[in-house]
């Protein structure tokens, strides 16, 4: 961790003690005056992370990547965690498991190999439904069968909690690894000791193991899907490399029209985004749109996505955020922390008016109809207002005499369902 930049986070406090930070936009004006207002969100906090953790020698050409809005030099990056589910997320741990065999070999101290970075484990892709949920107690029998079919790998996860340090493991039956990261897991701004004990704020950052990882970019956080290898060697604290990506400002307008749902929304604006290719970009939803939509539909907009292609789908910090972190029961302090720390270092949605983006989409939100999708491309969604246009619907004339004669007409009931991409909110 570097020392230049390095102050006091004023009238800020955790547990008592005083909380420190990085000033990244010191750092970015001392090279360019005015540069940092015109950052967008995702660039602000990659120069965070540079200012703390870039070797120095090193720093003032990767902030002028973000600056001058090059893509001709890798430089570090330091996700803050590791979320994995429990299939990779235990590979992984079964590596270090050998590698304290390996130390133990030559006389070492196993104990010592530990994860560097917090790594969170969640069992989430070890259910296989055997009981339907109209059955009494499915939830439990389904879970007996988990137990039952996975025993020798959930008891090997359970020891990885104990054995190692900086793992945290969330047992099977408490939903999915997307919506615990969201609701529970991530603090936003993460405030950890230095070596010598004083409290460090920064953003929190983070990759996971599943390609719907991004959901937490609802949030602000940079939460990105990685393979298993990349999750371990981000595990082991070593930087991730990486290039500024393209960064697109998605202008959202309007809002919902009364009964319309965020998966409407989402499936409507994935078709937009396909449209669009933004494939491999980072994407800030922004705009009175954004700023009226909930947390919830946020994360709807996140979730989805590797369906458009795109890395991440961020959102500005701001009241939604913060609401939304009192609503899922975080501290009152850790709460104070996120808004004090996103307003003073600039993540707060209204100092961001001014971030330039060489390119903006916009997408009017009251444009949003009640759609149909699926069931295999679900960026196809169908307006209902088109369905007896393209001979879906029932004729209406016929459905009305056949009622009037006791029958149940064709396409009277429409069975509808959900895919697991949308259940995560």
């Amino acid at each position: 961790m570097n020392t230049n930049y390095r102050k006091p986070l004023p009238g800020v406090l955790v547990e008592g003690e005083p909380v420190e930070f990085f000033d990244a936009r010191q750092a970015v004006e001392d090279i360019q005056h005015g540069a940092y207002a015109k950052l967008p969100y995702t660039s602000r906090v990659l120069a965070e992370q540079l200012v703390r953790r870039c070797d120095p020698e090193l720093l003032t050409d990767a902030l002028k990547q973000l600056i001058e809005r090059k893509q001709d030099l890798d430089f570090p990056w330091y996700p803050a965690r590791v979320v994995c589910h429990d299939i990779l997320g235990q590979t992984a741990l079964v590596d270090l498991a050998g590698l304290r065999d390996a130390i133990a070999d030559k006389g070492g101290d196993p104990a010592k190999v530990n994860p560097v970075v917090p790594t969170q484990l969640i069992v989430d892709h070890s259910l296989a439904v055997e009981h339907a949920g109209f059955e009494k107690d499915a939830f439990e029998k389904n879970r007996q069968v988990e137990d039952r079919r996975n025993d020798d790998r959930f008891h090997f996860i359970n020891w990885t909690k104990l054995a190692f340090e900086n793992v945290d493991v969330i047992p099977p039956g408490n939903g999915i690894m997307h919506q615990i990261n969201l609701e529970k897991m991530s603090p936003v701004v993460q405030c950890r000791p230095d070596e010598q004990g004083v409290r460090i704020a920064y953003p929190d950052t983070c990759v996971g193991t599943d390609s719907h990882t991004p959901m937490v970019d609802a949030l602000g956080v940079i939460s990105v899907g990685v393979g298993g290898l990349e999750a371990e060697s981000v595990m082991l604290g070593r930087a991730s490399m990486m290039r500024l990506p393209d960064i697109v400002g998605v202008e959202l307008t309007g809002k919902l029209q009364p009964g319309i749902t965020g998966t409407d929304m989402v499936l409507a604006i994935t078709e937009f985004l396909r449209k669009e290719r933004v494939v491999g970009a980072y994407l800030e939803f922004y705009g009175e749109g954004a700023d009226a939509l909930t947390v919830g539909d946020r994360a709807t907009i996140s979730n989805m996505t590797p369906e458009y292609g795109a890395t991440a789908a961020m959102f500005y910090i701001d009241n939604q955020t913060i609401e939304y972190l009192k609503l899922t029961g975080r501290e009152d302090e850790q709460v104070a922390l996120v808004e004090a720390y996103a307003k003073h270092t600039g993540l707060w949605a209204d100092d961001l008016k001014s971030a330039y983006y060489e390119r903006v989409l916009t997408f009017d939100l009251s444009s949003v109809a009640r759609t149909l999708a699926g069931p295999s491309n679900p960026h196809a969604h169908l307006p209902t207002s088109e369905l007896a246009k393209r001979g879906i619907a029932i004729d209406l004339d016929k459905a009305r005499a056949d009622e009037q004669a006791g029958r149940m007409p064709d396409g009277a009931v429409i069975i509808a369902a959900i895919s697991q991409l949308h259940q995560h909110v």
